[in-house]
C-alpha cells in the first residue's frame, strides 16, 4: 500500500483521532471513542487532486471496505476530524473497524507500531 499511496498522495506526516484501537491479530483495527483521552495515531496523507477514485478504490478494496454494501464490510471508510502533529485539527477520511470489539484486546496507547515493537520484545 505504501507504493500506491506514493503513487496517489503526498505523506504530511502522524496524525491521531479520538477512537479506541483493538489488535485483530494480524492488522488493528480502529473504532471511535466518546472519551477525549481515547487516541489512534495513524499517518495523514493529502490526495493528489484528481486521483480519489483510484486510491480510494484501491484502499477500500485492500481495507475491506464495501462503500456500496457497509453493513457486509469490515471496515467503512468515514469523515472524521484528525489532528496532525504541530498543526490544527482537520477532517480526513479514516477507516474504522466494523465489528464488536467485545472479546478484542485493546491496544491502550493508540499507536499499532509501539505495540508491534513492545509485542516482539516480549517474545
Amino acid at each position: 500500500m505504501a507504493k500506491v499511496l506514493g503513487t496517489h498522495a503526498a505523506r504530511i506526516g502522524r496524525a491521531n483521532f479520538r477512537g479506541r484501537l483493538f489488535d485483530l491479530g494480524d492488522y488493528p483495527g480502529a473504532v471511535p471513542s466518546q472519551d477525549a483521552s481515547d487516541r489512534v495515531v495513524g499517518e495523514l496523507y493529502r490526495v493528489e487532486p484528481g486521483r480519489e477514485g483510484a486510491l480510494f478504490a484501491e484502499l477500500d478494496r485492500y481495507e475491506g471496505c464495501d462503500p456500496d454494501d457497509p453493513s457486509s464490510a469490515e471496515y467503512v471508510r468515514v469523515h472524521a476530524t484528525v489532528e496532525p502533529e504541530g498543526g490544527d485539527p482537520l477532517e480526513a477520511w479514516i477507516y474504522l473497524y466494523n465489528r464488536p470489539t467485545g472479546r478484542l484486546e485493546r491496544i491502550v496507547s493508540g499507536d499499532y507500531c509501539a505495540h508491534l515493537r513492545s509485542t516482539s520484545e516480549k517474545t
